[in-house]
């Protein structure tokens, strides 16, 4: 399964991806569920004991303040080893965002999600100058597994959400509070992520608190450095440090939620080159996603144009918002930034745009303000606050440095699992994307559970390859003109069932020239070895989406009704399905999947079969005056068929007046909309024309909702719920001051209100009711009183 990756590289992406929303029932919608913190323990810090699957340490600063800067590496901070004298990180608790951190104005609230939140490091006791040189930390070693895999892309995440808090003093950028985190693959011993942050960094969107104080609002984590880096079964560790300042005691504190696979909410990332140089153009991809749960309305992201690191504005150049309405700022400038609306998006869907930039020609090329700071992006919706992107940094060279774009991808066609024995050929292609030529580029290649490895090689377009074959795993020197590839062809034969086959390929500038874009420089590809089964899905309902496979394999877009992929024998597969536009997702059945979440299937001997059902979703839109409000008071998509009902609050002596072509029913404050089976949209007019509607019963024997008197408004219409005892049927008051109106059953409608009445409902046995053949005999005997004719005594016949 072939997934493109990109190693950590310290300060290439720093704040990150994305956080949920304040409070999902906000959104409004077809709940769904996500499978989250899958090799993580307690990331949401819920456990009822404090931190636990995580260790706290303590530290003292060393003189100086941090040793390399920027760091890249834990051991640039200068860190005193770890100390038992004090202890200042805790677990904070109460429901989401019921909290709030004073330092921040209140602004800043949480937990962000659940009912727990991790704060590390803190103010040293009362006295500010008791905080002097010291730091804190939180760490966890987890086990990847498959659950931790996204479909969306193949990859193992390891996802989390922050909010610093630092104060910012006058002090040089190197003894300023921070925060750092460092994610290591223990397993394989390299360093996946890590990020550097400290007080009043240039393009960041800190916020002034109170005094000194500056803090952001919560802001998405994202390592995902992709197979052959990162795979199922490896250990990583995670770290999490807070400093305050070195040489006095100005604090800093960062807020810590939601540590595992997803984050619940929506989340927006950037991505661009890792190298340009002062007035070059560059282009970002950004990616939104919604992890919400529930379907979000109105998503908008909202990105400012980055800075240099000597503070500088990059410069609007254009944008492909690929199906976005964006507002731009003028080209040529940094004068607004850019606002694209992507309006509904499902649980689980996602979408990209691109905005291109130019860096400033006075961008600095000394460490350590060489870098631009793409980190002031948000994304929201409707009932939901605004959350942060990730900080992407690029490197400015000098203008004499060489750049280009060597590209590497890998291909086997696709598949998961391969038979033992079997022939696995992979297909390896290499680019050079420019604006450089390269001669000789190392092209290399790591294989494992394959043998009789062997490679050719094919050059395109003005390409040399190094070698036009080899024995074993590719290693190559291939020279590649702009817009050349070469490709190779890579074969070897599967090892025994139960194990696994796995390669990965990397390509490098040769000396003298910088790749200015790392992402795309590695490649990897993981194989089941075993017998093989199916794992077969079809789909069925009235609407539509996609379904896909962890590990990958299956795709099965909208248009498509069934799909199927190998599995190795003995191998859990994961489904994940994602309802198109128009649609939701309503569950899953057979070989045990139910539910809206991923569906595990467990090949055990034979094939399996999935279905996966769709509804149609329809918008019911609210428009609300002055004078009220209702709740809920934004857009909501519900399942094709099924009910709504929103709850009316009109301010003292106004009354609603209700329009619009929903099918619904005001009863009390409730308005139910039932069945929805159409988009609609209704209109809430808040009016003091009102008159008194009063409702009782007359004897007992039943009831009526709502009893008693209610202010409506002049012109609208309402409805009462009858609810009759056993062996009684209702009855409604049509004499002196009722209320006209019909009624069906036990619900009684009024028609439009033109002045104050009263709904006086009544309850009959239904014993006393004539029968359909007792109402005959009454009839004809009043027809016979009408024509003046009786029964004729005995003895006496009618005679003419």
């Amino acid at each position: 399964m072939p997934v493109q990756v990109a190693r950590g590289r310290g300060l290439l992406r720093d704040f990150s991806n994305v956080l949920r929303s304040a409070a999902v029932a906000l959104l409004g919608g077809v709940m769904m569920t996500q499978a989250a913190m899958a090799g993580v323990v307690n990331g949401g810090f819920e456990d009822s004991t404090d931190f636990a699957g995580w260790t706290k340490q303590s530290y003292n600063l060393q003189t100086g303040g941090i040793a390399t800067f920027p760091p890249t590496q834990k051991s640039h901070l200068n860190l005193s080893a770890p100390v038992s004298t004090f202890d200042l990180s805790a677990v904070l608790r109460g429901s989401s965002e019921s909290l709030n951190d004073a330092n921040t104005n209140g602004l800043l609230k949480f937990p962000r999600w659940g009912n727990a939140v991790a704060r590390v490091h803190n103010q040293f006791g009362a006295d500010p100058g008791s905080n002097q040189d010291k730091a804190s930390s939180i760490e966890q070693t987890a086990t990847m597994t498959l659950a931790d895999v996204d479909p969306s892309d193949g990859k193992i995440h390891l996802r989390f959400a922050a909010a610093p808090v630092l104060r910012a003093p006058a002090h040089a950028d190197n003894l300023q509070p921070y925060f750092f985190i460092q994610v290591t693959n223990v397993t394989k011993g390299t360093t996946l992520f890590t990020t550097f942050n400290f007080s009043n960094q240039p393009g960041i969107p800190w916020q002034s608190g109170v005094g000194d104080y500056k803090f952001t609002d919560w802001q998405g984590f994202d390592i995902a450095p992709g197979n052959g880096f990162l795979d199922v079964g490896d250990s990583v560790k995670i770290e999490v440090i807070v400093a305050g300042c070195q040489p006095s005691g100005h604090e800093g504190h960062l807020y810590l939620d939601s540590v595992g696979a997803f984050i619940q909410g929506l989340a927006v990332t950037a991505v661009g080159p890792t190298t340009a140089k002062p007035g070059d153009q560059i282009t970002y991809t950004y990616t939104y996603t919604n992890n919400s749960g529930v379907i979000s309305n109105n998503t908008t992201v909202t990105a400012v144009m980055p800075k240099s690191g000597n503070n500088l504005d990059t410069t609007f150049v254009s944008i492909q918002p690929n199906g976005g309405t964006c507002s731009l700022p003028t080209v040529g400038t940094a004068d607004a930034p850019v606002v694209c609306n992507f309006g509904t998006l499902n649980n689980g869907a996602s979408g990209s745009f691109t905005l291109t930039v130019t860096i400033p020609s006075g961008a600095s090329t000394s460490s350590p303000t060489n870098v631009v700071n793409n980190g002031n992006y948000k994304i929201a919706s409707d009932g939901t606050s605004a959350f942060l992107g990730p900080l992407f940094q690029t490197q400015v060279v000098p203008l004499a440095s060489s750049l280009t774009d060597l590209g590497i991808t890998i291909s086997d066609g696709g598949v998961s699992a391969v038979a033992a024995g079997s022939t696995v050929t992979y297909t390896v292609v290499v680019t050079n994307n420019g604006p450089t030529a390269v001669v000789a580029a190392p092209v290399s290649q790591t294989v494992s559970g394959l043998g009789a490895v062997a490679w050719t090689c094919v050059a395109n377009s003005g390409a040399a390859c190094g070698a036009a074959s080899g024995a074993n795993s590719i290693t190559d020197a291939p020279s590649l003109p702009v817009g050349a590839s070469v490709t190779y062809t890579v074969t070897g034969t599967a090892g025994a069932a139960g194990t696994t086959t796995s390669t990965t390929v990397n390509v490098a500038a040769p000396a003298g020239v910088t790749d200015s874009n790392a992402a795309n420089n590695a490649a990897a590809d993981t194989n089941a070895v075993g017998t093989l089964y199916a794992v077969g899905l079809s789909k069925s309902g009235t609407g539509t989406g996609t379904v896909t496979s962890v590990p990958t394999g299956l795709s099965c877009a909208a248009a498509c009704t069934s799909a199927s992929m190998s599995v190795a024998n003995g191998t859990t597969t994961i489904l994940s399905a994602v309802a198109a536009p128009g649609s939701v997702f309503t569950g899953w059945s057979g070989a045990g999947c139910s539910g809206t979440g991923t569906c595990t299937v467990n090949v055990s001997g034979a094939s399996a079969n999935v279905i996966a059902t769709f509804a149609l979703v329809r918008t019911v839109t609210p428009v609300v005056g002055a004078n009220g409000t209702i709740t809920p008071g934004t857009p909501t998509t519900v399942v094709s068929g099924s009910t709504v009902t929103y709850t009316i609050n009109p301010d003292p002596t106004y009354a609603p007046l209700i329009t619009g072509n929903c099918p619904g029913v005001l009863s009390g404050n409730q308005y139910t909309i039932s069945p929805v089976n159409a988009d609609c949209t209704f209109n809430v007019a808040f009016t003091n024309a009102t008159a008194t509607v009063t409702s009782s019963v007359n004897g007992g024997n039943g009831g009526i909702l709502a009893a008693g008197a209610q202010t409506v408004a002049l012109g609208s219409q309402h409805t009462f719920t009858l609810t009759p005892n056993a062996g009684y049927v209702a009855r409604i008051s049509t004499s002196g001051t009722s209320c006209p109106g019909s009624l069906v059953g036990n619900t009684f409608t009024t028609n439009a209100i033109a002045g104050s009445c009263t709904v006086v409902a009544s309850f009959v046995s239904a014993s006393s009711i004539p029968t359909l053949s007792e109402w005959a005999l009454i009839v004809m005997a009043l027809a016979l009183a009408a024509l003046g004719l009786q029964r004729l005594p005995a003895g006496r016949r009618l005679t003419h």
